[in-house]
This record gives C-alpha cells, structure tokens and sequence, in this order.
C-alpha cells in the first residue's frame, strides 16, 4: 500500500515561507514557493527561504511547482530555489505566472519555464491531477488545488477570503468548491490565519469609501502604502486619487513592476494621463497628488523609509502631508514599521494606521465564518489548519469541532512533522529535518545560528581587538601589545581600563615562557585572560579577536 507524504519545507506554524512537498513513490508535487521575514534578532538577515535538502537526492521525481497566489510569502523563493530545481516547470494562474516571469526577469541564469495554469483544467503530473480552483483574496488569480491521486484526495485550501463583492468581481467558485466536497475530500489543508476573528472578513470594496474620506481631509500630498503584491489595493487608491482630482506617483520599484504587470492584464486600467513621473510631483501643487508608496512594512531603504527619514530625492513631508498605511505588519516587521511611523510623526505629517482608525485595511484571510463555509462545502474527512501561528492553528481545531469533527480527524502537528495519506485515511506522520535559511546579501544560507550569535553579542557588548606582535621563535615573548575597542566602552574615557586588561595579558603571557606552541594557544589564552578581566570589571561581555604576528 502506497503512501501520500505531505511534508512542509517551511514548517508548520509559521505565517510565511510556505512551501510544500506531496510525495508519492516515486512522483513528487511543489506547492508554493515563498519568503518569510526575519525576526528581530537575526540581524542583517534580509529574508528567510524553505528548506530544500529533504529534496537533495530526490530531483528526479520532481513534476512541477504549482503556485497558489501572486504574494511574496508564496513566490519570493523562487529565485533563489529555482536554480537548484532544474527543468522543474512552474504552474500558476495568469496573474502570478506573470509575476514570476517578471521576477525572473532579473536573474539571467534561471530558466523562465512558466506555464500558465487555468482554471477547472486538470493538470496531470505523474500520479498527481491537479485542478486549480478559483478564490479571493487580497490579490487577484489567486486559487486552492484540488490534489488527486490514487491514495487519496487533498484539499488545498490557501490564502483565501469569501469576499461576495470583490474589487474584480471574479467571484470564488463556490460551485466547483461545493462539488469537490460531494465528490469526496479525504484531507482538507485550510488557512487559518484569520481564525481568532468573528463573522466574515469584509469585502475589499469597503475600502473605497475609506480612501475617499482620508483624501477629502487631505490638504497636502496623500501618500498610501501598501504590501508591493497588493494590487487590488493600489488600485483602490488610484481610482479613489482620480475621483479626487489628484495625480498618481509611483514610488518604489515594487509597486513600478506589480503595477506594470498587472495593467498589461488589465487588473490597473488607470489612464495614462492620471500619472506624472517621480521627479514631476515637485512642480504639481500638493494638494493634487497621491503617492503610491512601497515599504509597508518598514523596509530599510524603501521609498517609504526614505520619505521618513528625509532622505529621498523628489518626495520631501510636510505638516499638512498625510500617510495611509492600507495594511496590517507582517510577523517579525513590527519594530521596522513601528520606526518608520514614529519618523513620520516626527515631520509632522499626519500619520494615519490601524491603531489609531477603523478601516483602513481589511484583511485577505477568512475570518471564523469564512473558514467554517469552506469547511462545510469541502466536508473532508480530516482537516489540517496551516499558514497560521500555531495559536491560530489551534483555534481553528475549536472551529472545526464546534462542526463535529472529532479531536482525532484535526491535526496540529509539529513544525517539522509530515502528514500520511494512505488509502484515503490521514494520520501524522514522523518528522523531517528542517531549518531556516536566511539570505543576507548575496549568501544564501551562510548565515546560521553561530554568526546570528556572534552578531548579536557584537550588538549588545561590542567587540575588543588585541593585536600582538610576538617573537616567532617564542610566542610568549612580546615585542608590541595594543588593545583596541569598539562599542564596548568609549576608550577616550576607559585607558586605565585597558591599560589595566593589557597588564593582565602581558603577566598572564609571561608567565607561560617556553610554553605557548602556537599562534592558537596564544589567542585562547588572550581570549581567556581578557574575557574573565573584563567581565569582572564590567559585567559585559565583548566579542575578543585576537590577532597574531609574528616577527
């Protein structure tokens, strides 16, 4: 007997860095391929990607990727997995794939192998069908899978809302939804972020009004900012900036592409004429522009971020400005965004968030009753919460029990724990070893727990250098010592600190004439000496290189 292994290379509990495995013998399905945002100590970490190595020895049975939506935390990895999944084809609806192909525009070296993926229209990938099921959410294309093989049937049920007057009036399909459930679903996947909300989440459209309000109380520039992928959100704005009167500025070369992107499929039908370019919007009376701002969340360099700080080119705040943040943080950006409203305020623009007013946002996930209307049309037989926090994973379990279903038909596995589908019965399965991996710059998972310490004690207690220049034939004789300090204590007020630390070094180094071997018994000693020394004058604890020469 086969079994269907449902493995999340992103873990479960985990808001962002979707991306699953389902894997039958010897035919693998990809489901997603999305970024995650670093926590507030992995510092100098840019954004976190699935974890590939279960996959190593296994290429050959891959089929295809299949993309759910167009949002980052579900098609950000792509461009640094791809290259490790070669001749892997890349399944999405209209929207995404062009996303993707535009994404991967940048980087030369990736293969653009992009299929469009419609909808109802069955996609067969070794023991796999897969029919793309049409849901909305926050931005447009976005779809579940329906997932059949020969084990079971899956239901994947990600980032979706039941919004009954959506901004595209692309309805979800509520019928196809409902005949899967009566042809029969073993196993049902749902998002379950919004599960600790009441009733249904509100239609995007709701918006409209809000945009309208903020802009007639706007006697100066009116600057929105939004997730980059929003782009049923930017559109709300410009059409409520063109009802207004105002010209549109694009600020951000995320917005600039989604923007592009998605007006060549006719998802941003804002005329020409409604623009004017970056450099223009100086020459335009403030009251007669909006600025579509990327950097929502707080992102260090972004246009938003560099409106704050003062520091960019064409876009300068002034106190009768307004700035409207059309979303809620991303878990792990809080402190960014928190920074970045707080140099707002400090120029004295009007700073306007969902903190402080109602209706600026309204989310892309299903509240408590839309989860419960997907799980009464699917009517599976186990179901399985993800692309929550386990809290959220949890409360959805009351939902789906407060329908009947008992304790042993829901799952909350652990992180790294698999799910078994096996003759149309679903069990957990045994767990597979999984990690972030963090992308600084251009290294793609050189950055791991070791440097993310080393990183935060030189944050928090600074770093001391002692160099030496030791007698090559006796390393415990010393020709120079100088100790050099950097954000450990401000040496113009702390010589008699370090004259003392050097004293110590230089007895502790004496007294092992003849005896020090190498350059490396040197250094430990100097680590060790200094480390105890220091603490004991300071209770702090400094990063110690040591450098050696020998001469």
């Amino acid at each position: 007997m086969g079994q269907l292994k449902i493995i999340p290379l992103g873990g479960f509990g985990n808001v962002n860095t979707n991306m699953f495995v389902y894997e039958l013998d010897n035919d693998i399905l990809l489901v997603d391929c999305g970024i995650g945002f670093p926590s507030e100590d992995m510092l100098g970490v840019d954004v976190l990607i699935p974890d590939i190595s279960y996959l190593k020895d296994k290429l050959s049975k891959i089929r295809g990727l299949v993309i759910t939506h167009g949002h980052e935390d579900h098609i950000g990895s792509l461009p640094y997995i791809l290259p490790k999944l070669p001749d892997v084809p890349v399944y999405a609806s209209r929207l995404p794939a062009a996303l993707i192909i535009d994404k991967l525009s940048e980087y030369q070296s990736i293969p653009q192998n992009i299929h469009v993926l419609p909808q109802r229209q069955p996609l067969y990938l070794g023991q796999f069908t897969i029919e793309s099921i049409h849901v909305t959410h926050s931005i447009p294309d976005s779809t579940h899978l329906l997932i059949s093989t020969p084990e079971g049937t899956v239901y994947h049920g990600s980032d979706f809302k039941f919004d009954f007057t959506p901004v595209y009036k692309d309805f979800s399909d509520l019928q196809r939804i409902a005949q899967a459930g009566s042809q029969g679903i073993d196993l049902l996947l749902s998002d379950c972020l919004g599960s600790e909300r009441k009733g249904y989440t509100p239609s995007e459209t709701t918006l409209d009004d809000t945009f309208d309000r903020e802009l007639t109380d706007c006697p100066g520039k009116f600057i929105v900012t939004s997730i980059g992928s929003n782009i049923s959100r930017w559109y709300q704005a410009s059409k409520a900036a063109v009802r207004n009167g105002r010209k549109i500025v694009l600020a951000g070369r995320s917005v600039d592409r989604n923007l592009a992107v998605a007006k060549k499929l006719g998802y941003y039908d804002i005329p020409q004429n409604s623009f004017v370019q970056l450099h223009q919007a100086k020459r335009l009376p403030p009251n007669k522009i909006c600025v579509l701002a990327a950097g929502s969340q707080g992102q260090t360099g972004s246009a938003l971020e560099r409106i704050a700080s003062g520091d960019h080119r064409d876009i300068t705040l002034q106190p009768y400005d307004k700035v409207v943040f059309s979303s809620d943080y991303i878990p792990g950006t809080e402190a960014s965004v928190a920074t970045v409203i707080n140099e707002l305020s400090r120029k004295q623009a009007t700073v306007v968030y969902t903190a402080i007013t109602d209706n600026l946002h309204v989310s892309g996930h299903g509240s408590q009753q839309d989860l419960l209307l997907l799980l009464s049309l699917t009517r599976p037989k186990y179901v399985l919460p993800f692309g929550g926090n386990y809290n959220q994973m949890v409360q959805y379990s009351r939902l789906a029990k407060s329908m009947g279903y008992p304790t042993q038909k829901i799952f909350l596995p652990m992180t790294n724990q698999t799910v078994i589908v096996s003759n149309k019965q679903a069990s957990l399965g045994p767990t597979v070893s999984i990690r972030n991996i963090m992308v600084d710059g251009l290294g793609i998972g050189d950055v791991g727990e070791v440097v993310l310490r080393d990183r935060q004690q030189l944050a928090e207690e600074g770093v001391v250098i002692a160099v030496l220049e030791a007698d090559q034939n006796d390393l415990s004789s010393l020709v120079n010592f100088e100790l050099v300090s950097r954000g450990f204590v401000f040496e113009k007020y702390s010589t008699d600190l370090l004259s003392r630390a050097s004293d110590r070094v230089k007895k502790a180094i004496a007294t092992k004439r003849g005896k020090i071997e190498s350059d490396r018994h040197l250094k430990q000693l100097v680590i060790d000496t200094l480390g105890r020394y220091l603490f004991e004058q300071t209770h702090r604890r400094p990063m110690i290189l040591p450098v050696v020469v020998e001469v």
